[in-house]
């Protein structure tokens, strides 16, 4: 639904304003499973040419609590006059870590507790491009940018996404009852974890009516989603993802429900 998310370089593919909310639950049996918001703002120019965006992110994980703010900038270059684009996106922001002594079950005298919260906030950037035509998308990521200015990041990091690469296309029909069909392959860097490759397939009835949507991941899990839009400007998703194969023994999945609206 958000494609802005994984890459700078689509802030601004729609022309307007354009606002997107999400929340994740994880593992909700579980004491203290993370869960994740993110809010995002973005602008199309009117000559289709300039994006601009601003996203927020929080997580909270235990006593962990993470909170990212991000501002981007997208160009994207008109190939021709049918609809084709190369965008290039940049990001750059903050991210601020601490723990919530509220929730820590033990000594909170414990100085790596506090040392861990005197941390100074940390800078970092994200650069993308992607070629578009009406209904190929081929696109990549590079997040996390400081990574390549500090080896010690990478060492001292796990789970931290390294690069996001993703090709899709879109069958239409738009006098059917099924409008739009469009598998999508992503492949997903992780930091001393192995890589994820998704396939999924996306699809719409009655024009935006009826959206539903599925991917398989290689950790052995699945996403399904449904969702639909009102008036081509509210949209709603709800989506639930199984249990990678290592922790299907041991609790639920993920829930996430996403918003859009689209100012016209």
């Amino acid at each position: 639904q958000n494609q802005y998310l994984n890459n700078p370089a689509m802030a601004g593919i729609a022309q307007g304003w354009e606002a997107n909310a999400a929340y994740k639950a994880q593992w909700t049996s579980v004491d203290g499973a993370p869960s994740m918001q993110a809010v995002t703002a973005t602008y199309g120019s009117e000559n289709s040419k300039i994006g601009a965006g601003l996203s927020f992110y929080n997580e909270t994980s235990g006593v962990i609590q993470r909170t990212n703010i991000k501002g981007s900038f997208a160009y994207h270059l008109p190939l021709n006059n049918s609809g084709s684009y190369i965008d290039f996106g940049l990001s750059a922001g903050v991210m601020n870590e601490w723990i919530d002594f509220s929730k820590v079950r033990g000594d909170q005298s414990d100085m790596s507790l506090n040392n861990f919260n005197q941390r100074k906030l940390y800078f970092d950037g994200d650069f993308g491009i992607a070629f578009r035509t009406n209904r190929l998308t081929i696109q990549g990521s590079l997040p996390n940018m400081k990574r390549f200015f500090n080896r010690d990041l990478v060492r001292t990091v796990v789970d931290r996404s390294s690069y996001f690469g993703a090709i899709s296309y879109k069958f239409l029909n738009p006098n059917g009852v099924l409008n739009v069909l469009e598998p999508k392959l992503t492949y997903r860097g992780i930091d001393n974890y192995r890589d994820i490759v998704d396939l999924g397939l996306n699809t719409q009835f009655w024009g935006n009516k009826l959206l539903l949507s599925s991917i398989y991941h290689t950790t052995n899990s699945v996403t399904v989603g449904a969702g639909t839009t009102y008036q081509n400007q509210f949209s709603i998703l709800l989506f639930y993802t199984s249990n990678t194969s290592d922790l299907q023994n041991y609790t639920n999945g993920e829930f996430e429900i996403g918003l859009k609206y689209h100012f016209k």
